[in-house]
């Protein structure tokens, strides 16, 4: 039992800590008709070789009408008309990689010649595993299970084609709580031909208007939808308060030069913590 106990034990701890063994950068990719070829580069900082396979998916991120997110992969009718699926592709599509090593993966696109303006997505999606040793391989132990997992890390991979342009309109924004959180909800109308890559930014402000809290999160909104933003008042005094929920173009980990600028857009919603 014993034994059992500290098999089970080293495996958590390896599950926990291979998430950062293998690496890829960047997170989001852009190609363009005049940049056709560009680069993934994918590192393995574990002590295993770990077996490399690639493949392209269409999805986007949905939200409900409480805010909660998913990713959606089965549909067909947005993908007619945004994937980028079955002309980007990655070489090469399947290796190993030593520990300590990098691979270079070179993305190309072949796009349509009949294509409408706008930006086309596919997801790549990378799967790792520990190579297995040779089956009957001896264990300094004498203990033979073996347990290997595969893993899945998604990469965003964008075309733009044409004239582009984007854009968001906060059309409703509603307060609740929950316990001491502050729950903000803002119903959204994108604009334009293209995904809005930017930041959701929330500024809480006092009945003087001096702001008292501020929060933000990077976003990626492809269509209407509804986002939360939570933030902890716990420690505000009762009192009445507005909160501005704000949208940016723009964020710190994707190039200035790949986002779709957009005209930034706010709208205010008042509130009384009791």
């Amino acid at each position: 039992m014993q034994k059992l106990l500290m098999i089970c034990l080293f495996t958590l701890i390896a599950v926990s800590s291979v998430f950062s063994q293998v690496t890829i950068s960047p997170t989001s990719l852009f190609l363009d008709s005049k940049s056709r070829f560009q680069t993934i580069l994918i590192m393995n900082g574990s002590s295993d070789a770990q077996e490399i396979e690639l493949g392209w998916q269409f999805g986007y991120p949905k939200t409900d009408e409480l805010g909660n997110m998913s990713m959606v992969y089965d549909d067909s009718l947005m993908a007619v008309k945004h994937s980028a699926a079955d002309w980007i592709r990655g070489f090469p599509k399947k290796f190993i990689l030593a520990p300590g090593a990098r691979q270079t993966i070179r993305v190309t696109v072949k796009a349509p010649r009949k294509l409408a303006d706008g930006t086309y997505w596919s997801r790549l999606i990378t799967r790792s595993s520990a190579v297995s040793p040779p089956v009957g391989a001896a264990q300094p132990d004498g203990i033979k299970a073996q347990i290997n997992f595969k893993f899945r890390q998604v990469t965003s991979v964008f075309y733009k084609h044409g004239d582009l342009n984007t854009g968001l309109e906060i059309k409703d924004l509603s307060s609740s709580f929950d316990d001491q959180q502050l729950i903000l909800l803002a119903t959204i109308q994108k604009l334009g031909n293209s995904p809005f890559l930017g930041t959701m930014e929330t500024q809480i402000f006092d009945s003087k208007g001096e702001m008292v809290k501020k929060k933000f999160a990077f976003t990626s909104i492809y269509f209407d939808g509804n986002h939360r933003m939570r933030l902890d008042v716990g420690d505000l005094p009762k009192g009445s308060y507005s909160a501005q929920v704000s949208f940016l173009s723009g964020r710190a980990d994707i190039p200035e030069s790949d986002i779709i600028p957009a005209e930034d857009t706010s709208l205010r919603n008042n509130f009384t913590i009791l």
